[in-house]
């Protein structure tokens, strides 16, 4: 599925927790995601265990930002951890958040809600 979508899909796979040391860099990444040309936008995060809270933030502003420009910024690959405290902030609610990577191609390409 990630052939079917590969000029239309952004990806940005980050791979390390964010915390005070490298939040700037994680801000800085999603800004440049938000800002590109694609409008359907997917932030993986298989690999990561733990956000801090201004990573929360980040990930919020970049998703409000995101449907201001008209484009939709999703979040895959979520581990349980990172679940929770997604949960906890009720981003459900703000974004769609699958568990793997293929889901959210599936969701862009109409074939899941």
């Amino acid at each position: 599925m990630e052939n079917i979508l590969k000029d239309q899909v952004q990806l940005l796979n980050w791979n390390t927790d964010v915390t005070l040391k490298n939040v700037d860099e994680f801000r800085g990444a999603i800004e440049k995601l938000v800002e590109g040309e694609k409008t359907k936008l997917i932030l993986e995060l298989t690999k990561v265990a733990y956000l801090n809270s201004a990573a929360l933030g980040v990930i919020a502003d970049a998703v409000l930002g995101a449907g201001r420009a008209g484009k939709e910024l999703i979040i895959v690959g979520v581990q349980s951890t990172v679940g929770e405290i997604f949960e906890i902030v009720h981003f459900s609610a703000l974004m769609k958040i699958f568990t793997a990577l293929e889901e959210g191609y599936a969701y862009f390409t109409g074939e899941l809600k």
